[in-house]
């Protein structure tokens, strides 16, 4: 649980410092980043992870830290009143285009930034593992090598915007039916070949700023 919560709060201060400055990352943010740790108390640490306000990360003026507005996704802003809607990512997925993936991460990124929404909750990943999970329209079907492309094109369209983009649920989220509770039990060599791939390519090879785990 330690690793666990320092990676998603070094993931959180990335996205901070992304985000404010509204511009790719810079060769000198992991610096930057180590240099904000060191100053930041256990209180500020864990305060900062907790969030606030529904879909806002923590204020911390002291270090000039200011807080993330966030938005529910992937197929448009789920968040913060209307926006456009998208076709379901399932469709984007079934175009084989990663070129035509990045003009919709692209378009989506621009809605962010007419809305002042720093952090983009898309793309979703999971694969397809039962047909009647009802987030199965927001998946990109069957296949980790489609999946995967699909979902490098998307980020780097957002991301491209200077809007953090954050790949989703890690990792088999395959059912909504009493998802809190529900145990998805799978073998290293089937998560391998299937389950990681598109969160694989979307770290390694998009740049993906930031990680939802699915609880």
């Amino acid at each position: 649980m330690r690793i666990k919560g320092f990676i998603l709060f070094y993931v959180l201060l990335l996205i901070s410092l992304f985000a404010t400055a509204q511009e790719k990352f810079s060769p000198d943010l992991d610096t930057k980043v180590g240099e904000l740790l060191k100053q930041m108390t256990l209180e500020e640490k864990l305060s900062y992870i907790g969030g606030v306000d529904w879909m806002y990360t923590q204020n911390i003026d002291r270090l000039g830290i200011h807080r993330m507005k966030m938005t529910d996704g992937p197929q448009g802003l789920g968040t913060h009143g209307k926006s456009t809607a998208y076709p379901a990512t399932v469709m984007l997925a079934a175009t084989w285009n990663e070129d035509l993936a990045y003009q919709y991460g692209k378009a989506l990124g621009r809605d962010c930034r007419a809305r002042g929404i720093n952090i983009l909750l898309g793309p979703a990943v999971n694969i397809y593992r039962a047909a009647m999970n009802g987030r199965n329209f927001e998946y990109m079907g069957e296949d980790p090598y489609l999946t995967s492309r699909i979902a490098v094109g998307y980020i780097k369209g957002v991301q491209d915007q200077g809007v953090v983009a954050t790949i989703k649920h890690f990792v088999a989220n395959n059912s909504e039916y009493d998802r809190n509770d529900i145990s998805n039990d799978v073998d290293e060599r089937t998560l391998h070949e299937i389950y990681f791939p598109a969160f694989k390519a979307a770290v390694q090879e998009a740049k993906v700023g930031a990680v939802m785990s699915r609880l």
